[in-house]
């Protein structure tokens, strides 16, 4: 079903054989671990992408850290996040505080890559969800987080999947800078028609 989309759109042509079967072993792994491919076209579109350009790397990330302080009853929690990045002008470690995990991550990650790519300050989370993937399992179950963005031009999902929500959280962020900064580099529209008929049966 997913190739033939992309011969649709004349994409599958565009790939090596390779190339092909990796992208569709990569998407089946995918979805076994839990993810919704079809509600995340953000995701989708990047796997695309990437497969189609794959010395394309705009950033890795090294490490990052979370923390969270509370003193007490009274004292609200601070968060802190430190990460670590290579990016085109070199590597970067700084430490950005937020109203949580999530938010310290994401602000961080803004913050030092808008340095190298002014375009991704206009990302921004318009929607954020947790589903839990086996409860019997408690809170030590896997978690699907599904956000929503958009860049005043147009909107798109992207999912993660982890045992730890701050880090399903965390794919699904980095994959959204990931695809946004493609976007700008490289602008195809038989990517977006293709990943449109294959999540929304466009």
């Amino acid at each position: 079903n997913i190739l033939y989309k992309l011969k649709q759109h004349g994409l599958a042509d565009r790939l090596e054989e390779n190339s092909r079967r990796e992208l569709l072993e990569r998407i089946k792994q995918m979805e076994y671990e839990g993810y919704e491919l079809e509600a995340a076209e953000g995701t989708f579109e990047l796997l695309v992408r990437e497969a189609l350009n794959p010395g394309l790397h705009f950033f890795e990330v090294d490490s990052y850290e979370v923390s969270t302080r509370a003193g007490g009853p009274a004292t609200q929690a601070q968060t802190s996040a430190t990460v670590t990045l290579q990016a085109q002008d070199g590597v970067h470690t700084a430490t950005a505080t937020g109203n949580g995990p999530f938010h310290a991550l994401h602000q961080w990650l803004r913050k030092c890559l808008a340095k190298v790519y002014p375009q991704i300050a206009n990302v921004r989370l318009t929607d954020y969800k947790v589903r839990v993937l086996d409860s019997r399992k408690g809170t030590a179950a896997r978690v699907r987080v599904l956000i929503e963005w958009s860049d005043n031009r147009r909107s798109w999902a992207t999912v993660g999947v982890s045992d730890n929500v701050i880090e399903a959280s965390w794919k699904a962020l980095v994959d959204a800078i990931r695809l946004e900064l493609m976007r700008l580099t490289e602008q195809d529209t038989s990517i977006e028609k293709a990943v449109e008929d294959y999540c929304w049966g466009v």
